[in-house]
């Protein structure tokens, strides 16, 4: 057996696993980590770069203020176009607030649990 990285011109080889329905749509940025035995696939992890929104706070005096709110979201937006060239990014809700401010802008939840995974201990 063999781990190593599959280069994008192999990534059919991803049919009938977990990313069988997405592999074709996986930005060149993507990495594949792929464990081979004698060529077939027995082990396979998706690495993907995504923009993540996070720690939106609005000063308490102006949150009820649209104003603030809707120049703060069109600065985001153009943003996350023009520096990351982004279609979209994901973010966390841990209120009811936030999560109907994500609902108004057209957010929809993702599915399962998400986790932070640490790669080396913290000092």
């Amino acid at each position: 057996m063999i781990s190593r990285l599959l280069p994008s011109d192999e990534w059919w080889k991803l049919a009938g696993t977990e990313a069988d329905t997405v592999w074709r749509d996986l930005p060149a940025s993507a990495c594949v980590v792929a464990v081979e035995d004698d060529g077939v696939i027995v082990g396979c992890h998706v690495l993907v770069p995504v923009l993540h929104a996070e720690l939106l706070w609005i000063h308490p005096a102006y949150r009820k203020r649209s104003s603030v709110a809707r120049r703060l979201w069109a600065a985001v937006k153009q943003t996350a176009i023009d520096r990351f060239g982004a279609v979209g990014f994901q973010t966390a809700a841990i209120d009811d607030e936030v999560r109907g401010l994500l609902s108004h802008v057209g957010a929809v939840p993702l599915p399962g649990d998400h986790y932070m995974v640490p790669l080396k201990e913290r000092n």
